[in-house]
């Protein structure tokens, strides 16, 4: 297996690193979910399989078998579908998952790894980890299928789109950079310059905001949408992975510190370095009460924080090599 951990890692042979990962709160833009999340949809890349657990009773109620190291994840608008990324398996995975099983599976060449899905609902884009491009997958016959690719910076790593779905952006790894995409016509109309290596990219429509985790500048990029600007930075623990926020605070899995760092939204100041299990990488924030859910790649296991006290509430045991790169929440 193959982690993304750059082009040496690919030579090395490690496995591939997902990080989004959100389409949307994350990476991604947050669905309009109007009561709290009663599941999560966990990519387990080791073990070959995505596992739904459910939160009220902190265990795993299905297990879906899904080959390709599955990594990256997004939820269809209504929650009901799962579009999972397989770097090893070169495709995408559509899973049904009130059924509980895979219904389509759609080639895809090259190292697809990020992925988001458009909030208004047809359209689908996924990162080409290996190269400088984004599949774009639309609705046909009630079928995904490959529809054409943009043009985007290197290694495009998580993406985000915006509410309207007019806008994505693209964090660009190798690039150093966030693309801006026009979503309609299918070009990059700009390039912002961020931090060291960004993975994942969580956007705040409302305070039009988006955070890139820079995975080898150990700190996050603050980008105003507005200006298409970098305006800030804040530090982190070892290897930021990807960004999520809630209760006016954002949060960053650091994937070699097995922490979180909080910092404040307004202030953009670190607030604290909450311990979590080995190797976190994914992260995904119910903002209807306040939790969030990290996925412990070493640990194989969630961690459940709650975003006021700043405190660690529980693990959940999750299969092997939990990744969660994306919007898993439902």
């Amino acid at each position: 297996m193959i982690r993304a951990r750059g082009p040496a890692a690919r030579a090395a042979g490690l496995l591939l690193a997902a990080s989004l990962l959100l389409a949307a709160s994350l990476l991604p833009v947050a669905s309009a979910r109007a009561e709290p999340a009663r599941e999560a949809v966990v990519t387990v890349q080791l073990g070959n399989a995505v596992e739904v657990v459910d939160l009220a009773t902190r265990t795993v109620a299905r297990r879906i078998p899904v080959d390709g190291a599955p990594a990256g994840i997004a939820l269809s608008p209504d929650r009901r579908r799962a579009y999972v990324t397989r770097p090893e398996g070169h495709g995408l995975a559509v899973i049904d998952l009130d059924a509980g099983r895979v219904t389509a599976e759609v080639p895809l060449p090259g190292g697809p790894l990020g992925i988001a899905a458009d909030p208004r609902g047809g359209t689908v884009y996924v990162a080409d980890w290996y190269g400088t491009r984004l599949f774009v997958l639309v609705e046909r016959d009630g079928a995904l299928a490959l529809d054409g690719e943009i043009a985007v910076g290197a290694s495009p790593s998580g993406i985000a789109v915006s509410p309207d779905g007019a806008t994505l952006y693209v964090a660009n790894r190798e690039a150093d950079t966030v693309s801006v995409v026009d979503a309609r016509a299918r070009r990059e109309t700009a390039v912002i310059p961020v931090g060291q290596h960004p993975f994942g990219i969580t956007l705040d429509p409302a305070a039009g905001r988006a955070y890139t985790a820079n995975v080898t500048g150990d700190d996050v990029s603050v980008i105003d949408l507005t200006t298409a600007r970098e305006i800030g930075r804040v530090p982190t623990g070892r290897r930021p992975y990807v960004v999520a926020l809630a209760a006016g605070r954002g949060f960053v899995t650091n994937q070699y510190a097995n922490s979180v760092t909080a910092f404040d939204l307004a202030t953009l100041k670190p607030l604290a370095e909450i311990e979590v299990g080995d190797h976190p990488e994914g992260i995904a924030a119910d903002p209807e009460t306040g939790r969030l859910y990290v996925a412990d790649w070493g640990d194989n296991a969630l961690t459940v924080i709650d975003a006021r006290t700043l405190k660690t509430v529980s693990e959940i045991p999750v299969g092997n090599g939990p990744r969660a790169f994306g919007d898993f929440l439902r």
